[in-house]
């Protein structure tokens, strides 16, 4: 989050802090949705609940239809050992009509005999039929009560009933039967058409889950029979299925007077557009709102604040580069923003003139500094002029070549002066051009000595020094490379000398002068041999540089002069 720009990070905050009102949105809406869930179920739960209702109803009614229409005295003759003709045609006629009363929901109605034989019925030929193979037959003997038999096909009629059955006794014994049969389609349109509404229904299927009847809406939303099967066999009240219209429904199964017909009701469980709106509405406003509020912000703040910010750090930018430019924004700004911007240019406006009056002192001081460092090399020329004057009386060669040292010595501060007004930084020496115009001045300032001319090989880099380094090295190789050029070279094919500088790791540099020259051979006895002053001024600059010199014989002849010290740690950095 430290890298993220103001508007992410004001967008984030606004995100976080809308964050709680949309989670307790999103809670209600999924509550909400939950319960609805809960409601369908209990919905299905409660249409097969009334299903089952309508079921009783329609059997105690059936019970007590039945329990008056055997009461009657033309029924009750017929049941005697030996009926009279008129007896059972007059029951006939009887029974034909109450079941033409309700000839929609009742099929046929018998009386049968203690064996199980018809003794007269509302339909022609039963009479002398043989039902005591009837389930509901043998439910009735046995209970001497009424019973409602498992659906079966009629044999009188082409559909399938329901047989009811109430018993006739006389004096507690049991001396026959009456039954009639409820049609199963009637049940299921009774069971189905009075609870459906809407899009819930009922539908009447037996054990092996095949479809008996029911509302349409029910019936095409069952799934498969095995399905339905499944769910009975493992008593599974209720469950949400695919029906073989391709839509899941919360379906819910109730048995019906035993373990033969069962009715299921069915409520789409995939809700519309509208109902989900309704559920899940207050939180897509809740989200919605959320977004356009961070729009909003994020909009705002690149109006107001990133745009202005970005043109003030361009132009601090255009500032520091030291162009010339004026804070004049396009838009308008807010009263905060212009009074930022008013501040920038104001200090804008105060580094320029300070930057001015600083070019101003730098120029005055590199000029004082080039006039100091050209008055001291012109100091330093005459000095050296004067110690030539001088040294041209004097009539000794060996204190000629003293004073020969010394003005080496001398133009060697003359050059480096030179070197430092002549570039334009004050920190930087070019040590390959330092060096090859102190070798140069040196060889010139060698007259008359009739001995072969050294060549030279000088490599060095521009190191970051300053002037406190840079004399103490060209002193050094003064004197080394005068050294060198009083050895005889004329024994060697080609005579040459080497200097090399070179900046070493962890900040040293090491200076390396060497000659392929003889060095003239020192008198056992004597004055102090020449040169041991030159020898004992190296080891001294080395000293002042903080470092130290080694002076040894070359291998092949020759001498060989390393000086190793440490560049300032400033200075290193930079070099």
């Amino acid at each position: 989050m430290a890298r993220w720009s103001l508007r992410t990070r004001l967008v984030a905050v606004t995100a976080l802090a809308l964050l709680p009102v949309a989670a307790v949105s999103g809670w209600r809406a999924f509550d909400d949705a939950r319960q609805a869930e809960a409601r369908r179920a209990e919905a299905a739960a409660v249409v097969s609940g009334l299903a089952e209702s309508r079921y009783r109803e329609l059997m105690e009614g059936s019970r007590r239809l039945l329990i008056a229409a055997c009461a009657d005295d033309a029924v009750q003759r017929t049941l005697e050992p030996d009926p009279a003709p008129a007896d059972v045609q007059r029951c006939d006629s009887y029974l034909s009509q109450v079941i033409q009363k309700f000839s929609s929901d009742y099929s046929a109605a018998l009386v049968l005999d203690e064996r199980g034989v018809a003794r007269c019925g509302s339909v022609p030929g039963a009479r002398g039929m043989n039902f005591s193979d009837r389930e509901v037959f043998r439910l009735v003997k046995e209970t001497r009560a009424p019973a409602v038999g498992a659906n079966v096909a009629s044999r009188l009629m082409q559909q399938t009933v329901i047989p009811i059955g109430v018993p006739a006794l006389r004096g507690g014994q049991f001396v026959g039967m009456c039954t009639m049969g409820l049609s199963l389609r009637s049940l299921a349109e009774q069971l189905g058409s009075p609870q459906s509404a809407g899009s819930a229904g009922v539908a009447l299927v037996d054990r092996a889950g095949g479809l008996l009847g029911g509302d349409t809406r029910a019936t095409s939303a069952l799934p498969v029979a095995s399905r339905v099967a499944a769910m009975i066999g493992s008593r599974q009240a209720s469950f949400v299925e695919h029906g073989q219209s391709g839509a899941a429904y919360h379906f819910h199964v109730r048995p019906l007077g035993g373990e033969t017909l069962y009715v299921v009701s069915a409520i789409p469980a995939d809700r519309g557009f509208m109902a989900l709106l309704l559920d899940w509405g207050e939180f897509l406003l809740i989200l919605l709102a959320m977004l356009v509020v961070m729009t909003a912000i994020w909009l705002g703040a690149d109006r107001w604040c990133v745009r202005p910010l970005r043109y003030i750090q361009d132009f601090a930018g255009r500032v520091a580069r030291g162009e010339s430019v004026t804070l004049a924004p396009v838009e308008p700004w807010t009263p905060e923003m212009a009074s930022v911007a008013a501040r920038v240019g104001e200090m804008a406006a105060a580094i320029a003139s300070r930057e001015q009056e600083l070019k101003a002192g730098l120029e005055q001081r590199d000029h004082m500094l080039r006039e100091i460092h050209h008055r001291v090399k012109n100091n330093l020329q005459m000095i050296s002029s004067l110690l030539n004057l001088q040294a041209g009386e004097i009539r000794s060669p060996r204190i000629r070549r003293f004073f020969g040292d010394a003005q080496n010595r001398v133009l060697t501060l003359s050059i480096l002066h030179r070197h430092l007004y002549e570039r334009s930084s004050w920190s930087l020496v070019d040590f390959q051009q330092f060096i090859s115009d102190l070798v140069r001045q040196i060889s010139v300032a060698r007259p008359g000595i009739e001995r072969p001319t050294p060549r030279y090989q000088i490599r060095a880099p521009i190191m970051a020094v300053g002037p406190d380094i840079a004399i103490p090295v060209g002193l050094i190789v003064t004197e080394a490379v005068g050294r060198a050029l009083n050895h005889d070279f004329s024994g060697v094919a080609v005579p040459e000398i080497r200097i090399e500088a070179v900046e070493k790791e962890g900040g040293e540099a090491e200076l390396v002068i060497e000659d392929n020259g003889e060095e003239e051979a020192r008198p056992a006895a004597g004055p102090r041999p020449r040169g041991s002053f030159g020898l004992t001024l190296m080891s001294g600059l080395a000293m002042q540089l903080g470092g130290e010199a080694s002076i040894s014989p070359r291998e092949g002849g020759g001498t060989r002069v390393v000086v190793n010290f440490p560049l300032p740690r400033d200075e290193a950095g930079e070099a």
